[in-house]
């Protein structure tokens, strides 16, 4: 736990929602947690003193209403009839619970999001009762008392399954949102290694080439020229791209056509705080390591082998070049099989499957690095009549996602479709076990895979068992989303799960982040995409390093092992 720390002004760090694709979160429990039903309502506080005015058999009466904010994107994908306000989470939630949450606004991107709070926090504006927040604009409103102390609410009203689920990442998320003793948000934990990448590639590409998937950097580069200049996918025209990037770019693994998997095969980590040579933490983007792995993107921009116009081609677009075939690489998350690879559309792209990230020097494995600070937290108002209504809320997400009661094809996703309806994204409210895919979900569908035995999976393992079973016997549409995703767990867990290697910081924002880390991470963009671009030189990244240092990095690397010194 931190003590609150003076704010310094406001500044906007981009809101990164920890859960918006499918199956991307995972937890540290060992097995599915069946509890006995009495337990949880015992926990629950739904008689006796603990249950708040109110409220009978655990509902409110009368319903109790929420007005909240949040980020619906404008690519989520609602069942005929449904929208972000009307859907199957907001009637479970208030024939179940008594809970009305109604959106005073919303967001169409995390970057609007972010903007828009931050405004509201800086001109000191009404908040809503309810909405989420990243670490930053955490520190700001708990600074100046504008948020709900959740100890007693979490406390009373979490049940055993949400408290085992919530502490399951050693307690970081939780101490994270802990001030002075005080709990002051719910903490929307995440995957840790699930977050890493694999290499995206089709392997009829390959075999029509003659080329063996790729060992080495090296091999990469020779996979790419073949893919541009040797006509891959047979149509006569030189059409298709080498290696896949998306605008940005991502600098951390876990997206779609991100950096992250391409750095750590130089042993290169921007955004992670690693364990320099004299042990004390140092920032991971102004590492040498870095400058090489971005002059050996240039040379491949330079040479062709990477699209001119990356630099405006989202995860969309992308989709747009694969299912196109002008596109048969890349670096990215494991549910890119889902999304924006789509099978339906072009069935050749049952080709395209997870392989492990290569290094430079060949290698193996290359371990990633993962970042276990938490990106979003959820936050009531100080004033709002029922704070514990938040934990409820929470409470009953965990139980129909992952909990005895759980019923993935209803409130989880709907595989069934294209595209797929993931039903997950709806609630405000929410966290995730931090190892749930990665090995919990892939080590239980493995053996029942093996055996035949599907009697022990829960409902979330149920499906992807059918769902690569139905691959197996030729509904690729069907299976080809989850089997591949699959694949892709297979992969980094065996190459990142015995050597996890996690970013050495993972506290509060320090003094000097608040005032300085938004800028200095503009600053890192801009100068990381002249240089992939042929635009810039490694004396660019030369001087952006001691930029980075003179302009707050410096005083920011000092405050972060102070932090680790306390910590």
């Amino acid at each position: 736990m931190h003590t609150s720390k003076k704010v310094i002004g406001s500044s906007g760090l981009a809101l990164i929602l920890a859960m918006v694709l499918v199956l991307s979160g995972c937890s540290d429990n060992e097995a599915q947690v069946n509890n006995e039903p009495k337990a949880q309502e015992t926990a629950a506080g739904t008689a006796g003193t603990n249950a708040p005015a109110g409220q009978k058999d655990g509902k409110y009466d009368p319903p109790v209403e929420i007005v909240a904010a949040q980020l619906a994107e404008s690519n989520w994908v609602y069942d005929s009839g449904d929208d972000i306000n009307n859907n199957v989470w907001s009637r479970y939630f208030s024939d179940t619970l008594g809970i009305k949450v109604k959106l005073d606004w919303t967001a169409a991107k995390a970057e609007d999001y972010t903007n828009k709070l931050n405004v509201i926090i800086g001109s000191g504006d009404n908040l809503p009762d309810m909405f989420q927040v990243n670490s930053t604009q955490l520190q700001q409103l708990v600074e100046e008392g504008q948020l709900a102390d959740l100890t007693e609410a979490f406390e009373q009203s979490a049940k055993p399954f949400t408290k085992e689920l919530m502490n399951k990442d050693g307690g970081i998320g939780i101490s994270s949102a802990t001030f002075d003793g005080k709990l002051m948000a719910l903490p929307n934990l995440a995957g840790t290694i699930t977050n890493n990448d694999v290499l995206w590639l089709r392997s009829d590409w390959l075999k029509k080439l003659g080329l063996a998937e790729p060992a080495s950097i090296g091999d990469l580069e020779a996979i790419a020229d073949a893919f541009v200049n040797k006509d891959p996918d047979g149509n006569g025209k030189k059409d298709s791209y080498g290696l896949g990037i998306a605008q940005g770019p991502v600098m951390t693994g876990g997206d779609v056509a991100d950096l992250g998997g391409w750095f750590a095969g130089f042993k290169a980590y921007p955004g992670m705080w690693v364990k320099g040579s004299d042990g004390k933490i140092v920032y991971g983007g102004i590492q040498p390591q870095v400058k090489e792995a971005l002059l050996k993107l240039q040379e491949l921009y330079k040479n062709g082998l990477i699209d001119k116009e990356w630099i405006v081609k989202d995860g969309g677009k992308l989709g747009e070049d694969i299912i196109g075939n002008k596109l048969g690489m890349w670096y990215g998350g494991n549910w890119n099989s889902l999304w924006p690879i789509d099978v339906s559309k072009n069935a050749d792209l049952v080709n395209l499957k997870p392989y492990s990230i290569v290094s430079v020097d060949g290698s193996k494995p290359v371990v990633q690095a993962v970042n276990p600070t938490v990106n979003s937290y959820t936050v009531i108002r100080k004033g709002y009549e029922h704070p514990e209504a938040a934990v409820k809320l929470l409470n009953e997400f965990q139980e129909k996602m992952w909990g005895a009661t759980s019923e993935n094809a209803k409130f989880g996703a709907n595989m069934n479709v294209t595209p797929v309806v993931s039903y997950f994204k709806y609630p405000l409210v929410q966290s995730w076990p931090t190892t749930k895919d990665i090995p919990d979900n892939l080590d239980a569908v493995e053996a029942a895979l093996a055996s035949g035995d599907s009697s022990k999976l829960n409902s979330e393992q149920i499906e992807a068992f059918n769902a690569i079973q139905a691959f197996k016997k030729g509904d690729i549409a069907k299976g080809y989303g989850t089997m591949r995703q699959f694949d892709a767990f297979a992969i980094i867990k065996k190459d990142n799960l015995p050597n996890q290697l996690k970013s050495e910081f993972y506290g509060a924002p320090t003094p000097t982040m608040v005032t300085k880390k938004s800028s200095l991470d503009k600053l890192e963009q801009e100068v990381f995409t002249k240089i992939i671009m042929n635009k810039g030189s490694g004396e660019d990244f030369d001087k952006f390093v001691a930029d980075w240092n003179s302009l707050g990095g410096d005083q920011i690397t000092k405050e972060v092992n102070d932090w680790k010194a306390s910590h």
